[in-house]
């Protein structure tokens, strides 16, 4: 069997039709439960044509895919319910949604403009904060997955300051990973142009991304590097990349034209990653980035890798296993990383 026909079998048996997670919008009042956590967004999905308004397009399940040419801002407060388990989404599925029980959206703002985005992010940090955490989603994510994510996180890891999800047009299908591989490179500038928007007042930005969103955040580091007007980068306090979903040869190549290199730099990797090891076989490399096994491969790069194999979370195919595990998530808080 050849190997692109090995990796369309092994598509057979992923859950392409199963229910995805979406916003379940509830009155606030009815959503009190639960602790409620602030979310920024910064987007350039695209809705559907037939979408009557811009609120519901940007919170609504047809904003998704398509690509945009412009920037969408929200903020979104995502209420977390009081039997939440460190590591998980408590999606509603086909249950009718309970804020006691699970994830659901009680608070939604859309801004017109980037300086009303970046006002309303002002005006949530808290005395003397000049830190925002950057989340960058990966691959076979739809823009509610993207958020309650970085809810979790956010909550899980108890971030002190605020956080901001970059939420770009993956297809959210396992079969559409050329598609958000060519999204990867559409979404650059609508990254950079947030890291220059956040970094203009001396604010630090942690960066996060997972998967092939890790990808989206070295392109873009690179991008900036090499434009020579370097600033943002100078204003980046760390990066964490979560099962990276690129090339080892790419990541060297690309963190050699990354000046000034941020830090502190880390890599979590696991060699129990299902999903990376299907993205092998697409693409042919023995494996990726998130599954090295001799961190020399990385000629002396100042990044330090943290391997996760021995964790297990609620993630089956150890893909997330850095924000799934509960145990992972401990050892990372430990090591300062989440805000």
């Amino acid at each position: 069997m050849t190997r692109l026909a090995l990796f369309l079998c092994c598509l057979m048996v992923l859950p392409g039709c199963a229910a995805r997670g979406v916003m379940s919008v509830v009155p606030q009042e009815a959503g009190s439960a639960g602790v409620v956590q602030p979310v920024f967004v910064a987007s350039n999905r695209h809705a559907a044509a037939n979408t009557p308004n811009a609120l519901e397009m940007l919170f609504g399940q047809d904003f998704g895919d398509s690509r945009n040419f412009r920037m969408h801002y929200a903020r979104v407060g995502v209420s977390i319910p009081p039997t939440h388990a460190e590591g998980r989404i408590e999606w509603p599925g086909s249950a009718p949604p309970n804020p006691a029980q699970h994830f659901v959206t009680v608070e939604q703002t859309l801004y017109d403009d980037a300086p009303s985005f970046l006002a309303a992010l002002k005006a949530a940090e808290p005395p003397g904060a000049t830190e925002v955490v950057v989340f960058v989603h990966g691959f076979n994510v739809n823009n509610a997955e993207a958020v309650y994510r970085l809810a979790q996180i956010a909550h899980d890891f108890e971030a002190r300051v605020p956080v901001v999800t970059y939420s770009w047009p993956s297809a959210g299908s396992p079969r559409g990973y050329v598609y958000d591989r060519d999204s990867v490179i559409f979404s650059r500038d609508g990254l950079e142009a947030l890291l220059r928007m956040l970094t203009e007042d001396n604010r630090r930005v942690l960066l996060m991304a997972h998967s092939m969103g890790s990808q989206l955040v070295m392109e873009t580091l690179r991008q900036i590097s090499i434009s020579g007007h370097r600033a943002p980068l100078e204003r980046i306090s760390g990066v964490a990349l979560i099962s990276p979903d690129i090339d080892e040869d790419v990541f060297v190549q690309q963190a050699h034209r990354i000046r000034p290199f941020p830090q502190p730099f880390a890599l979590m990797v696991s060699r129990q990653d299902r999903a990376l090891n299907l993205s092998s076989l697409l693409t042919g490399t023995p494996s990726r980035l998130g599954s090295i096994d001799n961190p020399a491969r990385l000629r002396g790069l100042p990044v330090q890798v943290i391997d996760l194999s021995g964790y297990r979370g609620w993630d089956r195919s150890g893909h997330s296993t850095a924000f799934t595990a509960p145990a992972a998530i401990q050892l990372l808080k430990g090591l300062g990383v989440g805000g």
